[in-house]
């Protein structure tokens, strides 16, 4: 019991992301478990890239996870946001005849040996918050440490999102235009749908974003936008 304290502790001080990180994974390494990955609830047709906070998987896990965008055919992602208990990443229901898409996410999964896997949902005020998966090749026991790992997936994710939801530092270098468009995609905007406010072309809207990304050290919007931290333009 001590020894699981002292590792939740060690994550709540833990000074930045890396430090964070290394902790957890290393916690994770002692429980038979070598990969995770932490996301905040996506909004419809986001891709893992817009909402996720940290992963560690195989790279070939990750290309084929982003390029077929698993992330919106993953029924554990879908059934996350219907309980508020850990379950087996396996066991997350889908229609076998409705859904082919979905299926085809866990056979693609038990092919790089991800199938092993724990879905725990973050509750949040307003519902859940995000997700942590945590899996392996060799993820047998999974279910024996079901409550360690369910403390250490929330404060994972808690802590993670307070080391990037820092405020932004006066001397981030961003220019006004890009602080109005990360302001509006704080709102929930889209690319296109900013470009219209700001009388601007999609394309140049995502120029600032990835100018944005480049000076806040983020990589994706969602990073961007909590480390932003800023109010929403009014008009």
């Amino acid at each position: 019991m001590k020894a699981r304290l002292s590792i939740i502790e060690k994550m709540n001080k833990a000074p930045s992301r890396e430090g964070l990180l290394k902790i957890f994974r290393k916690a994770l390494l002692d429980l038979g478990a070598d990969c995770f990955a932490v996301n905040f609830v996506p909004r419809a047709n986001q891709r893992i890239e817009d909402v996720n906070l940290a992963w560690h998987v195989p790279s070939e896990w990750q290309a084929l996870y982003s390029s077929a965008n698993f992330f919106q055919r993953d029924p554990a992602v879908r059934h996350s946001l219907h309980t508020v208990l850990p379950f087996d990443w396996a066991s997350a229901p889908y229609n076998l005849e409705a859904e082919p898409g979905m299926k085809e996410v866990g056979e693609r999964a038990q092919d790089f040996g991800m199938h092993k896997g724990i879905q725990i949902p973050v509750p949040g005020v307003r519902g859940i918050a995000g997700m942590v998966w945590i899996a392996g090749p060799y993820f047998d026991e999974r279910s024996v440490h079901e409550p360690l790992l369910h403390a250490l997936a929330l404060h994972a994710f808690h802590r993670l999102e307070q080391l990037i939801g820092r405020r932004l530092p006066e001397d981030a270098g961003l220019t006004d235009r890009e602080r109005e468009v990360l302001a509006w995609a704080s709102e929930g905007k889209t690319a296109w749908e900013i470009g219209c406010i700001l009388k601007l072309s999609q394309r140049t809207v995502e120029w600032h974003f990835r100018e944005a990304y480049k000076k806040l050290g983020a990589t994706n919007r969602m990073q961007a936008i909590a480390l932003f931290g800023g109010p929403p333009t009014s008009g």
